[in-house]
């Protein structure tokens, strides 16, 4: 699975992924090596974390059905 961003949000990423870096490992990372980083945790982590937000969107969903059948099937 691909997870497709925007060039924007791809920069802000990389961006965000660089300040993280100098500040746990107090070291600056080049625009290349953030690109990379960043591209390797989307490929490794994106799968999962999309596969959550499912989980917690049909459970929602559920809930609402749920809540519509309590409403229309009322006496």
């Amino acid at each position: 699975m691909e997870l497709n961003l925007s060039d924007t949000q791809k920069d802000g990423l990389r961006k965000k992924l660089v300040a993280i870096y100098f500040d746990e490992f107090d070291e600056e990372i080049s625009d290349f090596k953030a690109n990379q980083l960043l591209d390797a945790l989307l490929g490794a982590l994106a799968p999962a974390i999309y596969n959550a937000a499912i989980q917690d969107m049909k459970q929602f969903m559920f809930t609402q059905l749920e809540d519509l059948e309590a409403i229309y099937t009322k006496p």
